[in-house]
């Protein structure tokens, strides 16, 4: 079972899992990437932990989980959905190359490489350093975890870049937001995303001490409130200046979170 295990780096978890959806190999198309643009990515702005779920040959999914850090070294993860087999995790040390962030690994495992979308996102990309285009595409793609924000001002100032106007988390189950006032939030549920809802922009309401955000998709509603009080992380300690509840499809969620910016809160207010 190891050694199944072992061949499942990125480009190996490209090929098997849309062989398994989509019935055939070579329903995966790919495309040259544009790296002009791409060059101008900077070594911070993809520095953090990134998360998300990738196909499976043989299970519902795989929780792929990526740090990249400061000093170039790099720790990746894949756990793997209903399987009885041991979490399994390679190190080595990253580099920017032509716009595009590589993985080495001292084993001589092989390359992964990624891209970095204008929204923000890293897009996996096959052996060849070319974006997958099937209808697998929107599940290549990793979201940075917004818990490791506090710890990096460069992650915040390229939060604000993309528009995000609020951030928040929670624990027990682990738990993440993003706020962007003029496009729509996000909320997922960490590390697995067993709920991940994307909605449009919210309907605010004021009420004293409190600012509530919802909307309605078609997974349910999400129900943000943001009460102006002061709240310690049950896990770090460190203390954020607004107390977080969220609503997600019917589960309470309780943590807490910030404002990246004044001209963001006064936005919240009107």
């Amino acid at each position: 079972m190891k050694k199944a295990v072992n061949i499942l780096w990125v480009g190996a978890v490209l090929l098997s899992g849309a062989a398994c959806t989509t019935g055939s190999v070579s329903d995966i198309y790919t495309q040259p990437v544009d790296v002009g643009v791409a060059k101008t990515v900077e070594p911070a702005a993809v520095v953090g932990t990134w998360r998300g779920v990738i196909p499976c040959a043989d299970c519902p999914g795989i929780n792929y989980n990526l740090s990249l850090n400061a000093n170039n070294t790099f720790e990746e993860t894949l756990v793997y959905q209903d399987r009885d087999v041991q979490p399994f995790t390679r190190t080595g040390t990253w580099r920017i190359n032509e716009g595009q962030v590589e993985l080495g690994s001292a084993n001589n495992s092989g390359t992964s490489r990624f891209s970095l979308t204008p929204e923000g996102n890293l897009n996996m990309l096959d052996q060849e350093g070319k974006p997958v285009t099937s209808e697998l595409a929107p599940m290549y793609l990793l979201r940075r975890d917004t818990t490791l924000i506090e710890d990096n001002p460069a992650l915040w100032s390229e939060k604000r870049r993309l528009g995000i106007d609020f951030v928040a988390t929670g624990n027990e189950p682990g738990w993440s937001l993003e706020v962007d006032l003029d496009k729509g939030m996000f909320f997922k549920t960490l590390p697995s995303e067993s709920i991940a809802m994307e909605t449009a922009v919210p309907t605010q309401a004021k009420s004293g001490k409190v600012t509530t955000y919802s909307a309605t998709t078609d997974a349910g509603e999400l129900k943000v409130e943001i009460v102006h009080q002061p709240c310690e992380d049950t896990m770090s300690g460190k203390v954020s200046p607004y107390l977080v509840r969220v609503t997600a499809k019917g589960i309470n969620f309780k943590g807490c979170g910030t404002y990246l910016g004044e001209q963001t809160q006064e936005k919240s207010q009107h």
